[in-house]
């Protein structure tokens, strides 16, 4: 298999990486530890796009304050859409990163960062830099913290099937998804 097949029979994995965050804010409130980094605040918010994955014709948006609370978007996954693009919000260090995330590419779009607090045109660029460099680091982080679990036994034994009665409306506990992200000597603890 070449590259470009490679990629194009991965490309869902994006699709996936989002419906997780979107599982994983509503679950933990959008609070989050992301493994070697901190505490981080995550929100997707403003717009959204979903595509069916076999088709990449069918597609629904859904703009507004929380386009994922809405019937279109709750509709849209149950037919088997897949999240294409998102507003995303990130919390760090009390500093706020805006972006759209485009879950095909992984490019991120629209950035708006933090205010800026240094003076003059050199370090203003130095900062934004940093800035820009930072928010590529926490969309690692949580991209990292994904596969993580995307990887082992637990995503289909467990965490899928959470995911499905989380689309169905029932509500899972924040210990237990804890403890589905929570490595314990290398391996991942089993649920009960």
């Amino acid at each position: 298999m070449d590259l470009v097949d490679r990629i194009e029979t991965t490309r869902f994995i994006g699709g996936e990486f989002v419906l997780w965050l979107w599982f994983t804010r509503d679950v933990m409130a959008g609070a989050l530890e992301l493994p070697g980094q901190g505490k981080l605040e995550l929100a997707l918010e403003s717009s959204l796009l979903l595509v069916d994955p076999l088709t990449d014709t069918e597609r629904v948006t859904v703009r507004g304050f929380d386009p994922l609370g809405s019937l279109e978007a709750e509709h849209a996954l149950l037919v088997g859409k897949l999240p294409r693009k998102v507003g995303l919000r990130l919390v760090f260090e009390q500093s706020e990163w805006v972006a759209t995330l485009d879950a095909a590419s992984f490019v991120l779009s629209g950035i708006k960062l933090p205010a800026l607090l240094s003076e003059g045109e050199e370090e203003h660029f130095h900062e934004r830099m940093r800035l820009l460099e930072q928010l590529h680091d926490l969309v690692q982080g949580l991209y990292r913290m994904f596969l993580g679990v995307r990887l082992s036994p637990e995503w289909e034994g467990a965490l899928l099937p959470a995911m499905r009665r989380w689309l169905r409306g029932e509500v899972m506990e924040r210990k237990d998804y804890q403890a589905l992200h929570a490595p314990a000597a290398g391996t991942r603890r089993r649920r009960k």
